[in-house]
């Protein structure tokens, strides 16, 4: 199965079920258990919608035939699949349950209460996304995701959206970053990017909540080891976004065994992602936005489920022949779509 083209982007937190990743069994109902996998989400069918009456708030170890309509919904929508529906309101219910809620900008808490079962029933609900929607660069070529070079290496972004508009976080124990947007109620739950990433090795990345800074390098020398790297946004002093290294002032001299480290721990403190996911923090994050920094947890079950599908284009066992600046974008938005709510003013490294 495609995992980075099929199914909905948040069900991907169901997978360590369908994959043996020893999550736990639905109860009480083994040989009818959730068996979440990823699919193409079918068109929806709108259900007649319940009476106000019939709005049970719904949450885990509810059963009955309300949790098993509220199944069938969802399954209809591609939030979650399995050969039947149940009455049994178990963790991969509420799992598909905040999935749908995501995707449809509610508080995302895993309870099906009557706001999520209005629009659930209604008809007007969204269907489940690809993984790659939030993760475009699951489907790039190797050459886009290392050595893409638009040539404008004296272009700075105009504008940002306002810097309350997102929220980073960088979770050092899946190296993974990602960016939400918020919800109807305010809270930054709504997922806009999600971007493998290898932040510094021996823990040297600072840990904490940062404020993003303003300075901003498009293309430039590492003091430290005179390597390079592209699309640089500052968090906060020497610490960076940026892209993997190169040897020279040009991409083709990508350094192999950067690359082959992503997703581990490896940089010298900075935070490398792929060029085109840089390339969006440079172009849409404002300075003043809130960036988390944080170790992790082995155990949590949503953000491993985003690193494992976080698969990105292996290295070429030769260097591709291309002209950087040829090479073509094939990522889901473009310079002109940025909100320009907050100008673009240069700061200091300072």
């Amino acid at each position: 199965m495609d995992f980075k083209k099929a199914g909905c982007f948040i069900i991907a937190l169901m997978l360590c079920v369908g994959m043996g990743f020893g999550c736990a069994k639905e109860e009480p109902e083994p040989a009818a258990s959730e068996t979440p996998v990823q699919t193409a989400s079918a068109e929806p069918t709108p259900s007649p919608s319940p009476s106000p009456e019939a709005y049970t708030v719904l949450s885990e170890s509810a059963q009955g035939p309300e949790v098993k309509a509220l199944q069938e919904e969802l399954m209809k929508l591609g939030y979650l699949v399995q050969d039947k529906a149940t009455d049994y309101y178990g963790s991969m219910t509420r799992l598909a349950v905040a999935a749908f809620q995501k995707q449809n900008a509610l508080q995302a808490d895993g309870i099906a209460g009557e706001k999520t079962q209005k629009l659930l029933y209604s008809g007007n609900a969204k269907e489940c996304d690809p993984f790659s929607k939030v993760a475009p660069t699951v489907d790039m070529t190797f050459e886009e995701l290392v050595m893409s070079d638009d040539g404008t290496r004296d272009q700075y972004p105009e504008g940002f959206p306002a810097a309350d508009t997102y929220k980073i976080i960088v979770d050092i124990e899946h190296q993974v970053t990602m960016v939400y947007s918020r919800d109807e109620n305010g809270d930054y739950t709504v997922p806009v990017r999600y971007m493998l990433c290898s932040t510094g090795k021996d823990d040297c990345t600072p840990k904490g909540t940062f404020k993003m800074d303003n300075y901003h390098v498009r293309f430039s020398q590492f003091a430290r080891d005179k390597t390079y790297g592209q699309y640089w946004t500052q968090i906060e002093g020497a610490i960076y976004f940026h892209t993997i290294l190169y040897k020279e002032f040009d991409t083709s001299t990508y350094i192999d065994e950067v690359w082959e480290k992503m997703g581990t721990a490896d940089s010298h403190g900075c935070i490398r992602l792929t060029v085109p996911d840089a390339k969006w923090m440079w172009f849409n994050i404002a300075p003043g936005t809130t960036c988390v920094i944080r170790d992790g947890d082995a155990d949590d079950e949503e953000t491993a489920a985003i690193r494992r599908q976080l698969v990105l284009a292996g290295l070429p066992e030769e260097r591709p022949d291309v002209d950087p600046q040829n090479i073509p974008s094939t990522d889901n938005w473009s310079v002109s779509d940025v909100a320009h709510d907050v100008p673009f003013v240069q700061g200091s490294q300072d």
